[in-house]
């Protein structure tokens, strides 16, 4: 996306990419990777777009995304296995979003869950706006997501996201999650990390 907006008016805005978990199993062995290895990271045909949001649109997003998580009272004992998929919400409907920090308060009710949001260190202003980086399902209303329906689309790709992936791999020769992986976020109670 970042390519694709450069030359444009849009070129100096800060890029957000949104991530869904397709896969619980999904990973990519040490040794040799093949495209199925790539590919199955991400099954879906699903084609990238960039849409323009707020800080504001942004923050609803991912309020949005953490009614995944069961809300667990400070004390509670956390069961890993009945942490998520609260309100039926399956697996591929929680996004996280790379390129900000934040935490998801699983103590607090849906709709007040994210605090500590920023981005490169700073507060997140509500009235920034952002680029983000989306899939054509997301983009279309999949999953019922605020605002990026009928945000303003910058870009958009007709490459499958997978093809992408797939060629970033071959690209790179080498895949090193120390090159790219990040923790951005994490679950929290009352301030204090659950994990």
């Amino acid at each position: 996306v970042k390519g694709a907006l450069a030359g444009t008016e849009w070129a100096a805005l800060p890029v957000l990419s949104q991530a869904s978990c397709f896969s619980r199993t999904a990973a990519i062995p040490a040794g040799q990777v093949t495209i199925r290895d790539a590919a199955g990271l991400y099954p879906f045909e699903n084609t990238l777009e960039a849409r323009l949001l707020t800080g504001a649109q942004v923050r609803e997003y991912l309020e949005y995304s953490a009614k995944y998580f069961v809300r667990t009272a400070p004390g509670d004992v956390v069961d890993p296995a009945k942490l998520t998929n609260a309100e039926g919400t399956p697996d591929y409907n929680y996004d996280a979003v790379y390129g900000l920090t934040y935490d998801v308060d699983i103590s607090e009710p849906v709709g007040s869950r994210i605090s500590g949001l920023s981005f490169q260190g700073k507060p997140v202003d509500p009235a920034a706006q952002f680029v983000l980086a989306v899939n054509n399902y997301r983009a279309s209303g999949g999953g019922n997501f605020p605002h990026v329906p009928q945000s303003r689309q910058l870009w958009a790709n007709s490459d499958e996201i997978r093809n992408t992936i797939i060629q970033w791999v071959k690209a790179k020769g080498t895949v090193d999650p120390a090159q790219f992986a990040s923790v951005d976020w994490r679950l929290t109670r009352a301030g204090a990390p659950v994990f």
